[in-house]
Order: C-alpha cells, then sequence, then structure tokens
C-alpha cells in the first residue's frame, strides 16, 4: 500500500507536468524491468512492472533516459502512437524548452513532498498533538550537554528564557528555538529539592545528521498510553489509561524503569500488575524480540511488549494544524537526509536499509498501531522518495536535472553517448542496489 501510493504520486507528478505542457506520455509504469499488466487508456500505456523500485512515465523524443528504464538498453524504440502513426515532433520531451523540461523531471520529486505535508497536516488536524505535561527529567546523558550543564535526574524545568513552560515539548520548542538563533547558551529556571537555581543549558549539534542533541529527557509515569493491536500487552489485556504498579511482584514507579526491564527480558515471561479503576489486574507477558535504531551505525535487539507511555492530546487550530504539519515534515526531511549522508559516508548501518518487503512489514506494524500511524509511516516514505530521487545519478530524477542543468548552463546538450553510457551505469548499479537490497530484505524476513 505506501510503497504502491508514493510511486503512484511520484510519477502522477512528472505525467501531469508533462501533459500540461504537450508532451505525448507513451507509458505510466509502475516499477521498473518487464511488463506485468498492461492497458491502453487513450495514447498512454499503464502498466505494472516487474521491479518495484519506483516507476517512470516514458515520454516520446526523451532519448535514451526511459529506454533504458524500459528495456534495460539504450535501443530506442520508434515514435509512434498506437496506431502506427508518427507523433508530432512538436510533442516531443525533447522539444520543450529547458525550463519546461526541468519542470517535469522535478514534478515527481515535489509531488513527493507535497503528499508528505498534506498527509502530516490532516493527521495533526484530526488527531491533535500529544503533549506530556511532566517537565521533570526522567534520565540525563552522563555524555551530553545536560549533564555538562548540571542538570539531574528530578530537575524540574519551569522556565526556559524566562519564559514559563507548561509541558515537555514546550520547554525543549523554547529552547531549541533559542537555540537556532544563536542565542547560547540556554538559561533554564529549575526547581531541586524544592529549591529554584538557574542553570546555562547548550544543546549541541550532531555532526553527521546536523540535528540538535538535547542529552535529556522527561520522566514518564507508569501511565498506559497507545496500546497496539495483537502486541504482548494487548493479549494480556492492558489499555490505555490502566496504570503499571509491579513487574514480578517489584514495584515500578516511572515508565523508564518498566523499559528497562522489558528491554532485557526478550522472551522471558514477566507478571505484570497493573490498576484500573481501583482494582488490580495482573497477567503474564512475554516480551518480543525488536529491533532499535539506536543511531544510524547501531541497531540493538531489545524485548518489547508494544504499547507506550501515557500522553495527553490538544486539538489544535487549522493554523496550528498547517504548522505543525509542516515542521513534522521539514522534521522528515532532516532525518532523512541525516541518514543519506550518514549511508554515502559509510556510518550507516547496512541493516538500517529497507527494501519491500521490510517496507511492506512495517505498514504492517504500522496499521496495527493504529491509521495515524500509517499516514505517518507513509510521509516519512514520502520523503525518502523525494530525497532518492534528487540524488544526481543517471536514471534517477537527479540524474536528468543535472543533464538539463548542463544545457542550461553552457547553451548545448549533453553528448549522446556519454549520456547514454552514464544512464547504462546508472541503471546497473540500480539493480545491483535493488537486487542486494532484496537479498538483505529475505534474509532479514527470514531470520
Amino acid at each position: 500500500f505506501v510503497l504502491g501510493v508514493v510511486v503512484v504520486v511520484h510519477e502522477a507528478g512528472h505525467f501531469l507536468v508533462a501533459k500540461s505542457v504537450g508532451i505525448y506520455c507513451k507509458v505510466f509504469s509502475v516499477g521498473f524491468g518487464p511488463k506485468l499488466l498492461r492497458r491502453q487508456f487513450g495514447e498512454t500505456e499503464y502498466a505494472l512492472s516487474a521491479f518495484p523500485f519506483g516507476g517512470y512515465v516514458k515520454m516520446a523524443g526523451e532519448g535514451v533516459m526511459e529506454d533504458i528504464q524500459d528495456s534495460g538498453t539504450g535501443d530506442s524504440a520508434d515514435d509512434l502512437d498506437p496506431d502506427g502513426n508518427p507523433i508530432p515532433p512538436e510533442r516531443y520531451f525533447s522539444s520543450k524548452t529547458t525550463w519546461q523540461r526541468m519542470a517535469v523531471v522535478v514534478a515527481g520529486p515535489l509531488m513527493n513532498l507535497l503528499l508528505a505535508l498534506v498527509v502530516c497536516i490532516g493527521v495533526v488536524l484530526a488527531q491533535g498533538v500529544t503533549v506530556n505535561p511532566i517537565t521533570t527529567l526522567g534520565s540525563v546523558d552522563e555524555e551530553g550537554p545536560a549533564f555538562e550543564a548540571g542538570l539531574q535526574v528530578g530537575d524540574r524545568i519551569v522556565e526556559v528564557a524566562g519564559q514559563p513552560v507548561e509541558s515537555w515539548e514546550m520547554a525543549i520548542k523554547t529552547a531549541l528555538d533559542e537555540a537556532d538563533d544563536g542565542r547560547l547558551p540556554v538559561p533554564l529556571a529549575i526547581e531541586r529539592d524544592g529549591d529554584l537555581r538557574v542553570v546555562e543549558y547548550a544543546p549541541r549539534k550532531d555532526d553527521v545528521t546536523g540535528q540538535w542533541q538535547l542529552g535529556m529527557w522527561y520522566q514518564q509515569d507508569t501511565r498506559v498510553g497507545k496500546v497496539r493491536k495483537d502486541g504482548p500487552a494487548d493479549r494480556a489485556g492492558l489499555q490505555r489509561g490502566d496504570v503499571v504498579v509491579a513487574i514480578d511482584g517489584n514495584p515500578v514507579e516511572d515508565y523508564g524503569a518498566i523499559a528497562e526491564i522489558i528491554n532485557a527480558s526478550i522472551d522471558t515471561p514477566l507478571e505484570l500488575s497493573w490498576t484500573r479503576d481501583g482494582e488490580t489486574m495482573s497477567a503474564t507477558v512475554v516480551p518480543e524480540a525488536a529491533e532499535v535504531a539506536v543511531s544510524f551505525n547501531e541497531i540493538e535487539t531489545v524485548g518489547r511488549i508494544y504499547y507506550e507511555p501515557y500522553l495527553e492530546t490538544q486539538s489544535v487550530t487549522f493554523t496550528q494544524g498547517v504548522r505543525m504539519g509542516s515542521l513534522a515534515t521539514w522534521g522528515f526531511v532532516t532525518q532523512t537526509a541525516g541518514f543519506l549522508k550518514a549511508t554515502v559516508t559509510g556510518k550507516a548501518s547496512k541493516d538500517a536499509v529497507s527494501g519491500p518487503l521490510r517496507i511492506a512489514k512495517f505498514s504492517g506494524e504500522m496499521v496495527r498501531w493504529g491509521v495515524d500511524r500509517l499516514m505517518l509511516f507513509l510521509a516519512l516514505f514520502s520523503v525518502n522518495l523525494f530525497l532518492l530521487n534528487l540524488l544526481p545519478i543517471p536514471v534517477l530524477d537527479g540524474g536528468h536535472a543535472v543533464f538539463i542543468l548542463y544545457e542550461m548552463i553552457l547553451g548545448r546538450r549533453p553528448n549522446q553517448r556519454i549520456q547514454m553510457m552514464a544512464t547504462q551505469v546508472g541503471f546497473v548499479a540500480l539493480l545491483l542496489l535493488m537486487a542486494y537490497v532484496i537479498t538483505m530484505d529475505v534474509i532479514h524476513v527470514v531470520s
């Protein structure tokens, strides 16, 4: 579902802009390679092809680029319509101006970005935003900026840069707004053991991702939030609002303590006790193994029973929804760009790269968490496709754009032989990458 939606939207971007400038579109394909299904509607053949890594729109007069995507060779087919008549040269892709061709090329990735933006805004407007009213620190990284500032577990943040804060999200946003504006360190007013004091806090940016590192996390109580359908917690009968009080008879005081026990107890039965409406309940849960990305280059296997800590939900106005949805989309962009940078520089784990099998698996996971999670996963994947297709690699949209940009700057088209060779190399590289990713997918899913 997710892969199909983002690919169709991507190719629709190319297709609609091409049609709007009068280009004859011969094929609209989801996937590359041999066509599994095909149907002719008007002047365009719509197809489902064998390799589900993207798709393409084959336009008249485009040259080697789409011929290689379609057949894997540089052999150009005659530009004839379905009735065998020559297609008018003025409808060729190559006959259009550089700006028109550039618009066609970038329309696909931009449609993916637009899809992500619309989805994020829609989810925020429909679901509201989750907030944690607790501003007490539950953990402090001893190698992070919070520890350097002298912050401790149990400190409660009451003001950031002179502004009172009522939630963790508000505290962090205010601090990072100050950091983005270059006003470092940020003064934090905290309450510790009944006393108020001010510390100088300076979050720092990660060298790989460029994202701010906080070095601290809020304290989470033992109330149960969202429960994933068919997970161990759901099968045990846990519901939102329940309060976990003990594991194996040992009292627990916050979510961090619960998570620590569960993370270390893969396939180990645990007696979970909780209260609901004043009644104490208990059941045995067996944490399932799950892979968790600690960083781009480190993945750990930990235990999971699949429920989240309790968070409150606040409704938002349309304007707030647009702003927050836009910020969420930008967050996906920076996160994905950081991962791509880590991949190119060899700092990302090979296990972090996913193909169609794991994408389908992740989609199923998101469905069990709820429709909102599935839609946000779709938005994240759409952002991935947006950035990946802009990479300056022949066969990808970024490669097309580089050739057109060359023509814009120098006033002449690239050498067709060089362009064909580069595109063939790019196509072979893409096939090898697909083979590698699918192999890793199969190994991962089977294991």
